[in-house]
């Protein structure tokens, strides 16, 4: 039990200093409940001995016999307690201004560092229980190529090469359009075309609206300007889906499909059937 000087002498009188106490080697030797009332002794090296269920001894306590048991008296410019419990304000001083206090989620203190961009970092990594709730604010990586991992999920029967959700991006992309042989068709408005990146995955979606065309021969036609470029190994080609609307022989379901470190996609769609008014509504999910 913690106790102050003045509630000590308030209950037992007159001190009587006894020199000081080594509390890691208990030397000189004390024990529980035996001593003479008022006698003291100062702590000179922190330790663990237990004298009467204290055993928290910090450098510049006293050690103070009451008749009954030995309690401890805080001293020195450390304090030091088994639990410390703030019903109001407790001011910290001492703390430089790249540092500071935080809760973890299970109320625990923490030291955090200040990036001086106004945000708090973790100093160390500590392992937070329970679920974290962002009342304001977002969750920021700070690093390329680092963000949530899922290594702790059981795998699929494939073989896995990465459990890192490292990337989400979403926006909008503006295509032209190509005619496989020759000719022209250019786009008027709206084209809402979007995209969406989670990850290695990338998905657009749009709709485009022919303005004019110039002659244009094809079995197909490119959409080009897509907004990343699709991975390099030739096994990992995608296709998706499109429909042409107000085309010169009405409407037409087609395919379109992305090959290997291409930015552009082709849609299976005869370019001669494009004309003024025509729209494609498409949707395509393809790997960087």
């Amino acid at each position: 039990m913690l106790k102050t000087v003045s509630s000590i002498t308030n209950s037992i009188g007159a001190l009587n200093y006894k020199g000081t106490w080594n509390a890691s080697t208990n030397t000189p030797t004390l024990a529980s409940g035996v001593g003479t009332k008022g006698d003291y002794y100062v702590v000179s090296v922190a330790g663990s001995t237990t004298l009467d269920g204290i055993s928290n001894w910090g450098v510049g306590d006293l050690a103070t016999f009451n008749g009954i048991v030995w309690q401890r008296v805080e001293g020195g410019a450390d304090g030091n307690f088994v639990n410390l419990s703030v019903s109001s304000t407790s001011t910290l001083s001492g703390l430089t201004a790249s540092t500071a206090l935080a809760l973890d989620a299970s109320k625990n203190v923490v030291s955090v560092t200040n990036t001086g961009t106004g945000s708090n970092v973790l100093a160390t990594t500590p392992t937070l229980v329970g679920d974290v709730t962002l009342s304001t604010g977002n969750l920021v990586i700070g690093t390329a190529g680092k963000g949530i991992d899922f290594s702790i999920t059981s795998e699929g029967s494939g073989t896995m090469t990465s459990e890192l959700l490292a990337d989400y991006e979403e926006g909008t992309w503006t295509p032209t359009l190509t005619p496989a042989t020759s000719g022209t068709i250019t786009l008027g408005s709206p084209n809402l075309c979007a995209y969406t990146k989670i990850g290695r995955i990338v998905t657009v979606n749009g709709i485009i609206d022919t303005a004019s065309v110039s002659a244009p021969v094809g079995a197909s036609v490119t959409f080009n300007n897509l907004p990343f470029t699709s991975n390099a190994t030739g096994t990992q080609r995608s296709a998706g889906t499109a429909v042409g609307f107000a085309l010169s022989s009405g409407t037409v379901s087609s395919t379109c499909v992305i090959v290997s470190s291409a930015t552009s996609f082709v849609v299976q769609i005869n370019a001669s059937l494009f004309q003024l008014g025509s729209q494609v509504y498409f949707q395509l999910s393809y790997v960087v």
